[in-house]
């Protein structure tokens, strides 16, 4: 009856994703043990057939039952035909040796199930195992376990997806950028933190940033890259305009243009200059960016423009194929009608190709524009 469908239909979507999860666990988990491989996306569909088509017929929903697969393996079936023998001994039970067992208490019922269960309830032991080797895993496995059993199977699953999303994304949050050297004998980068012995290049820095690039850490993205490069190229602008304003105040009241003022509030000397700069260019490798969305093209954007402005030229290098995409996309190039010639200045294939590049635009005065 279609009238019954709006009663149902939550019930059956949280019993299908339940039945669903519970049928990939224990097959997965019979697999591991007996050496086989299993196809999640294959269990789906002959789980879908197994329940859509006999649907027409009147037929009970189909499962994978917990405890009387465990209680089938360790009692060594191997085919289907377990199954018959299960459902005749089932009918015997049922009309012939029923009676026999109505004083019974649950208890009893219980042992057997535990002793069949004590496969799954030796997992406990596993996990000082698990927390050594990864405590937010064996966290999420403890919340999602917690829950499962105080509250419900339902409940359970989804506070076990949302946990696993969190850390997924607090990882991303946790990113940092990196600085590469380069090995003496190779073109290879890594991390200056985490070898010996790598060499970086005069005027040329090497960053990576192993995390995508998206509008929850994009900030973080930034920041991160402008303190691990030693140069907000905001405050830095705010400082030249600062300075100029300073200078032209000095050169109307003194008519001079190089002199020192003295400061309004402590009354130290102030000289009109801006500190030197260490490097001229700036690489950023991009080989474990996964994806950038929209605002991560933005803040690519925003980084080569406030660089741009105090002089220091931002390009990329090895970059995947869909973050090129995502790029043309996003409008990173500045002419799209151009997109060939403006990615072969700003995106690179390799970081030796990066630093060569950015080297021979490198000018004294520090204007890349005008060479590149």
């Amino acid at each position: 009856m279609w009238s019954l469908i709006p009663n149902v239909a939550v019930d059956a979507f949280s019993i299908a994703i339940v039945g669903f999860a519970i049928t990939v666990s224990l097959s997965e988990m019979f697999a591991k043990k007996h050496g086989y491989s299993v196809d999640a996306n294959q269990e789906m569909y002959a789980i879908g057939f197994c329940n859509i088509l006999p649907s027409f017929f009147h037929c009970f929903s189909t499962s994978a039952a917990l405890t009387k697969t465990l209680v089938k393996e360790s009692t060594g079936c191997q085919s289907q035909v377990s199954g018959l023998v299960s459902g005749l001994v089932l009918l015997l039970v049922l009309l012939l040796i029923a009676p026999l067992f109505h004083s019974l208490q649950k208890c009893v019922l219980a042992v057997i199930i535990v002793v069949n269960l004590r496969g799954a309830l030796q997992k406990f032991a596993d996990i000082p195992r698990m927390w050594r080797a990864n405590r937010i895993d064996a966290a999420v496995w403890l919340v999602t376990m917690a829950t499962s059993a105080l509250v419900n199977t339902e409940l359970g699953l989804l506070v076990g997806v949302l946990a696993s999303a969190l850390c997924v994304l607090g990882r991303t949050q946790r990113a940092q950028v990196l600085e590469l050297g380069r090995t003496p004998s190779t073109e290879h980068y890594e991390a200056l933190a985490a070898y010996r012995g790598l060499q970086t290049h005069p005027g040329v820095l090497v960053f990576r940033y192993a995390a995508p690039i998206y509008y929850a850490n994009q900030s973080l993205f930034k920041r991160s890259l402008y303190r691990r490069a030693g140069l907000d190229p905001l405050q830095e602008k705010a400082q030249r305009l600062k300075f100029q304003k300073k200078k032209k105040a000095a050169a109307d009241l003194a008519g001079a243009p190089n002199v020192s003022l003295k400061d309004d509030e402590g009354g130290a000397a102030v000289t009109l200059m801006t500190p030197p700069r260490s490097f001229h260019s700036l690489v950023i490798d991009c080989s474990a960016v996964l994806f950038v969305d929209t605002a991560g093209v933005t803040a690519l954007k925003e980084v080569r423009k406030d660089y741009a402005a105090v002089g220091v030229k931002v390009v990329l290098a090895q970059c995947n194929p869909s973050v090129l995409d995502d790029l043309q996309r996003g409008g990173f190039f500045p002419d799209q009608s151009t997109h060939a010639a403006a990615a072969g200045t700003l995106v690179f294939f390799s970081i030796a190709d990066a630093v060569h590049h950015v080297q021979r635009c490198s000018v004294a005065n520090g204007d890349y524009e005008s060479k590149c």
